[in-house]
């Protein structure tokens, strides 16, 4: 089967990877408020409650607030004033105080809508309220549920009960972010696709207790709309059994819509230049790839076999594409189609990682760094960082090699390879099965960073050390956090 390298980009546009994360988050790492915007307004005018609808026995504007509820008479149910406008993406500021007795709470409606033949609202609200209910979401009448719990341990030194506290509320495309007193209550990321992202804002006075809400100083600042990221169609039936040639595999993408999908390497076997599998790109936009004509030699079966192998001058290489056209003219990148064959007589070299002047490459029970000290575009010298790892099965070597902040190297083993690996102080770490480790650039420091899931196929890092690999199997989503 012919295996090329694509790329696929909008035009114009440099991609990134990015992690799609299926599941309710909530983000742990707390963050201030946003500053106040230029183009907030206010919601209420402090006289009346135009622009606003509900039960006017229960609401009413006085003394430059909107006042909601009672604290002489119970409330045998749930009850709103919500705005008539409906609002997507925003920040909402306001300050809020409630009083009562018996069961005494309150909350912050958002992107809801009226419930028909009801007093309830159906949507996110931003709680308010004792035991735990300071900042969390729940989810009013729709699924019923706290979403997001707040960190009560945070909010509760800040929280003024009986008094007037200020509440912010940020809504950006899945993300709800609240605040109290300039603490983040919780920071929401919604994973359903069909919750709805627009809707009224309201203010709830609960039942089951004589309780008196008070809101004043309401201000809103509408945010941009969120992009509606569309997917691509289903691909269509196979006109031909594979292998097909990569151009006619290139035309039977099926992409998102404004994406372009470019053949950049095609396998050419008979040169030894084929079954590509990693590729990286150095800092000079160089595509680096090597080639598995080898596998798969597997020491679980024949030892013997697998040690020889690596021993020889095999028939695998490390590939370096130039670029040669930088798309300075709002076009695609353009690579060479003839490769640099920076190193040969390799075999299965899965792990490879461009570095200064070479390339940390994995061969055999090594890793190695292949240097190129003479310029000319070719390794010349080798020199093992790390040594013992198993080769027990060639479809599940060291590879994903990342480097990482903190000066690291970062790489992922599959799940049936044992080894004892050393580096340069001589230290020997097992490393069995499915683990994930790091190394500084010398091969010292060699540690494991985690165990599992079972095979990791794909590593990526952002800005700020945080991991999300692709697993072999079928996890139900494409990119997971890993930790």
């Amino acid at each position: 089967m012919e295996l090329p390298i694509f790329t696929m980009h909008p035009p114009r546009i440099i991609t990134s990877i990015a992690a799609a994360l299926l599941g309710s988050l909530v983000c742990s790492r707390a963050e201030a408020p946003p500053a106040a915007g230029k183009n907030a307004v206010a919601l209420f005018d402090g006289k009346t409650l135009a622009g606003w609808e509900g039960d006017t026995k229960l609401w009413r504007a006085e003394n430059g607030e909107i006042h909601g509820g009672s604290l002489t008479e119970q409330l045998d149910h749930n009850d709103f004033i919500a705005t008539k406008a409906e609002y997507g993406n925003f920040i909402l500021r306001l300050k809020i105080k409630l009083t009562g007795t018996g069961f005494v709470n309150s909350g912050i409606q958002m992107r809801s809508v009226r419930v028909p033949n009801s007093t309830e609202m159906s949507g996110y609200q931003c709680d308010y309220g004792d035991p735990t209910w300071w900042g969390c979401v729940y989810d009013e009448s729709r699924r019923n549920r706290v979403m997001a719990q707040s960190d009560m341990k945070a909010l509760d030194p800040v929280i003024k009960r009986n008094d007037w506290n200020e509440y912010v509320i940020r809504a950006d495309g899945p993300r709800v972010t609240t605040w109290i007193n300039g603490v983040q209550g919780v920071d929401y990321f919604e994973a359903d696709p069909k919750i709805a992202r627009s809707g009224k804002i309201g203010v709830q006075v609960h039942a089951g207790g004589k309780v008196l809400v008070q809101v004043k100083d309401i201000m809103l600042e509408e945010l941009p709309a969120t992009p509606v990221v569309e997917g691509a169609p289903e691909p269509k039936k196979a006109e031909k059994p594979s292998p097909v040639p990569a151009e006619e595999q290139r035309a039977s993408f099926t992409l998102p819509p404004g994406f372009e999908m470019e053949l950049v390497v095609a396998e050419d076997e008979a040169r030894g230049f084929g079954k590509f599998i990693a590729a990286y790109f150095d800092q000079k936009g160089r595509l680096w790839t090597m080639t598995a004509l080898e596998y798969p030699v597997d020491a679980n079966e024949n030892p013997a076999a697998a040690d020889a192998l690596y021993a020889s001058k095999a028939k695998d290489k490390i590939l370096v594409y130039d670029i040669v056209d930088r798309g300075t003219n709002g076009g695609s990148p353009k690579f060479a189609k003839e490769p640099t064959v920076f190193a040969d007589g390799l075999a299965i070299p899965l792990g490879i990682l461009p570095y200064k002047d070479g390339c940390y490459v994995q061969h055999g029970h090594d890793i190695a760094l292949l240097r190129d000290t003479d310029g000319d575009g070719k390794a010349d010298k080798r020199e093992v960082v790390l040594t013992g790892f198993g080769v027990q099965d060639s479809h599940l070597f060291p590879h994903q090699f990342t480097r990482a902040p903190g000066g690291w190297i970062w790489m992922a083993q599959g799940a049936f390879n044992y080894g004892k690996v050393r580096g340069p102080d001589g230290k020997e770490v097992q490393f069995d099965q499915t683990r994930m480790a790091r190394f500084r650039p010398d091969g010292s420091e060699f540690e494991i960073t985690s165990n599992g899931p079972c095979n990791i196929w794909g590593f990526v890092m952002n800005g700020e050390g945080e991991s999300f690999i692709q697993e072999a199997n079928d996890f139900g989503y494409p990119v997971m956090p890993f930790h």
